[in-house]
This record gives structure tokens, C-alpha cells and sequence, in this order.
């Protein structure tokens, strides 16, 4: 491992063609439990009735009183979400208005990386009537395991104790509502139990993002990042760690004066169904210091590749912050004009290099 200035520099020459997996995830299926995440409870008295819920602060799934939930993860500014509210509105509608399913289904969305205050006007701005939990650190959405939204949950609650099951899920539009809610009926009769055994037997699929350049070309970029940052490169490598995170490291002189940088090269899905996957780089010193940014794949509204102008204003927003006290994302003064979800997700992934951090430091570092 690269430790002080004395160590030999390694050069190793791989001609890997396939892509570089990066984020990778196991899909949710059918007859596995619902997570008990915990979500912030609404303030309104009006919704906290809806849902049964007490006056904690918080709540998880299972405290929800119903048969049957219906969880919509959601990203305010996704074109599909947006779209999304005309049906589901419909369906909440019907789902009120029907004896069978009056205080038996409820439904609930998790705004991903929102704030909630976008969450206030974008309920106000559409309208929708269910209630809509924002989870603007995508804490939610990570337990989940859940990928691109818009992305329905069909949940089978279980009161013996037991955490609910997933019955169904569905990924993009889902605008047949009144078919929604003829299956939504026909989970009111289906047993948890038997949704686990059925679950049991599924085939679990994995859901992967992959870098877009392949092991040699990252190799290549990365140390024109590191360079770009002032000096020259005196010793270059990839560094091993157990959370598999792509991280390389670089002793950099210049003049006199030499210092040891990290480089992580952050690959995640879009929030959005319809949007590219997001790639960078930032860059940081001993101190978890950002000393550079650099995009590689990040796209704002109709998937248009940033410009120059945009990046730089992205690099002005994350250079100088701390991986040790990340700041939250502020839609209002970080977003990208047109790009708010890849903004977001560019500020959740460096909020998460504390976890990096303390690989590091077990590694030696």
C-alpha cells in the first residue's frame, strides 16, 4: 500500500474490456419482508389519523394501522413521479370511497432526496391527497434497496408481530389505477405467510451500475484528475477495501512539497427511470479535505451532458468541504440549473465518505 514518499512506484498494464461494476444492489421481490424503517411522522393531526399513528416523532411500517400498504418512492423533480399523481390520486380517491378497502389500504410516498419543503409544493402543486414522507439524506430509499423511481411497493402488513411482506413490485408509470386497486383488493385476502413461502422459492435478481470506462481507461482518468489538482504524480495506486468502494490513491509533488490525495470514483443509479446513471470523481486530502471534482457521466433535464460552466459551478459547490462534516444538500443554492436529482445524488455520495473515512483508517491509511 502507498504509505510514504520512499515507496516504489508499480506500474500494472491491464487490458480489461468489461465495464467496471460499481453500485450494486439486490432487487426487492415478492415474499421478502417489508423494511421497519424508521420515518419521520407527519405533523398534520389529520394525516397522523390516516395513517394510526400515535404523537411520536416517528414511526415505522408495522405501526401503520391497515391491511395493505401502498408505498410509492417517488423524486419530486422525476417527470414520471410527476406524471404518476394523476393516477394515484385517482386511486386514493377510490381506495376512500370503497367499503372493501376504506381503512384497510393506505398509501404512502418517500420522496427520495427531497427536502420537505419540496415536498410541501409539490403536494400543493399537483395536488396529492396521500400522505408523503421526505428523505432528503435517501436513507429510505437505501434500506429499501430500491433503484429508479417512480418504484410502487405493494406491502401485505402482518399484525401477529411479524414485519409485513412484499406482495408486488413495479417500476416506472403505473397509470391503471382501477386495476391497482383490484389487486390491492385481492391482497386484503392473501396470507403473509404463504406471500413468505411463495417469496421463498423466487429467484433474486441483482441490480448493477457499471462504470462507463473500462479497468485501464479509469486508471487513465483518474490520474489526469489527481494531475489536474496541481503536481505531478510520484506514486499511483488502487486501493483495496472491503466495501468494494473505487477508490485509488496518489502521492502528488509539487515544487518541493509532496502530499498523499484520495480519489473515489462514484457510480450511482439516477433517482429518475428515465435519467442516465451518475459518474464522477472528487477528490480529497489526508485531512478529508474536497480538493477536486471532476464529472465524468452527469446529465441535467433530457439527459444533456453538463458544460464545462455547469461542472464548474458544481465544483465550486463541493471543493472545500469536509468529509467529516458534509453539508446537506440545499436545492435552492447546490442544484445545477435543470439538474437538481443528479445534484442531490452528487451530495449524498460525498456525504457518505465518513464510512469511507474509517475504511481508510483501518486500512492503514
Amino acid at each position: 500500500m502507498l504509505r510514504c514518499a520512499s515507496l516504489l512506484l508499480v506500474f500494472w498494464v491491464l487490458f480489461i474490456v468489461a465495464p467496471v461494476v460499481a453500485e450494486e444492489r439486490t432487487v426487492m421481490a415478492p415474499g421478502e419482508p417489508f423494511p421497519e424503517v424508521t420515518i419521520p411522522a407527519p405533523e398534520s393531526p389529520v394525516v397522523r389519523s390516516y395513517l394510526g399513528l400515535d404523537d411520536e416523532a416517528n414511526f415505522i411500517p408495522s405501526q401503520i394501522r391497515a391491511d395493505v400498504l401502498l408505498v410509492e418512492l417517488l423524486n419530486v423533480h422525476c417527470s414520471h413521479c410527476q406524471r404518476q399523481t394523476h393516477a394515484y390520486s385517482k386511486l386514493f380517491q377510490l381506495i376512500e370511497a370503497d367499503p372493501e378497502t376504506n381503512g384497510r389500504v393506505k398509501m404512502l410516498g418517500i420522496a427520495v432526496g427531497n427536502l420537505p419543503q419540496e415536498v410541501k409544493s409539490f403536494r400543493e402543486r399537483y395536488p396529492v391527497p396521500f400522505p408523503v414522507a421526505p428523505d432528503p439524506r435517501f436513507t429510505l430509499h437505501r434500506a429499501l434497496g430500491a433503484s429508479a423511481t417512480p418504484f410502487t411497493i405493494y406491502v401485505r402488513l402482518d399484525h401477529t408481530g411479524k414485519q409485513g411482506v412484499i406482495a408486488k413490485t413495479h417500476l416506472g408509470l403505473n397509470p391503471d389505477y382501477r386495476k391497482v386497486l383490484t389487486e390491492l383488493k385481492q391482497l386484503l385476502s392473501a396470507e403473509p405467510e404463504e406471500l413468505r413461502r411463495e417469496g421463498a422459492q423466487a429467484v433474486r435478481t441483482h441490480s448493477a451500475v457499471k462504470t462507463i470506462y473500462s479497468e485501464a481507461e479509469l486508471e487513465t482518468v483518474v490520474r489526469n484528475a489527481f494531475t489536474r489538482t496541481g503536481g505531478g504524480i510520484v506514486a499511483f495506486e488502487r486501493v483495496s477495501l472491503p466495501s468494494g468502494r473505487r477508490v485509488y490513491s496518489a502521492l502528488m509533488r509539487k515544487g518541493q512539497q509532496e502530499r498523499l490525495l484520495f480519489a473515489e470514483v462514484a457510480s450511482r443509479r439516477s433517482v429518475c427511470d428515465v435519467c442516465h446513471d451518475v459518474h464522477f470523481i472528487y477528490i480529497f486530502d489526508a485531512a478529508a479535505r474536497i480538493v477536486g471534482f471532476e464529472p465524468l457521466q452527469v446529465t441535467k433535464y433530457g439527459n444533456v451532458p453538463w458544460s464545462e460552466e455547469e461542472a464548474e459551478r458544481m465544483r465550486q459547490r463541493v471543493v472545500g468541504q469536509y468529509l467529516t462534516a458534509p453539508r446537506p444538500f440545499d436545492p435552492q443554492v447546490d442544484a445545477v440549473s435543470s439538474a437538481t436529482i443528479s445534484s442531490a445524488i452528487i451530495f449524498d455520495s460525498i456525504a457518505q465518505g465518513e464510512a469511507l473515512l474509517e475504511e481508510l483508517r483501518n486500512e492503514g491509511y
